[in-house]
């Protein structure tokens, strides 16, 4: 069911030639990070909303009840759905066929490092100039 959960949060763009979040190894995502309870945690409550919203397992369901399903996840425990998207979007984004099909180089920048453009800092001038915002505390 974890393909699918992936697939409906990354699903993929065939114009862009990105894959969906189902080309992930994820369980051994979540061995490396320590999160498959979380994982676990994560899938009964969706198949707890799909059954209780829709009568059927989320793998049953269509892209748009899934969406649903997701949505109705997300303002029932918000944590949890963060803590999975993040975990989801950082596999994602991490995976060396990604990385290659973005252009961002698929190892890591150090040591060598990856070549920054001059940052233009003139654009923090204001906040300088707005001085400090925050409250002086006494310690008396």
């Amino acid at each position: 069911m974890i393909k699918i959960v992936l697939d409906a949060l990354i699903p993929g763009d065939s114009q862009l030639r990105m894959p969906p979040a189902s080309i992930l190894d994820f369980n051994s995502y979540e061995i490396k990070h320590g999160i498959q309870q979380i994982v676990i945690d994560f899938l009964f409550e969706l198949t707890k909303i799909s059954n209780d919203q829709f009568s059927k397992n989320f793998n049953e369901l269509d892209e748009d009840q899934r969406m649903k399903v997701l949505n109705a996840s997300k303002l029932k425990n918000i944590r949890l759905f963060s803590v999975i998207l993040k975990h989801v979007f950082r596999a994602y984004y991490s995976d060396k066929r990604v990385l290659s099909i973005l252009k961002v180089g698929s190892s890591p920048p150090f040591p060598d490092g990856n070549v920054i453009e001059e940052d233009d800092w003139t654009i923090l001038l204001p906040v300088y100039e707005r001085g400090s915002i925050y409250r002086e505390f006494d310690e008396d």
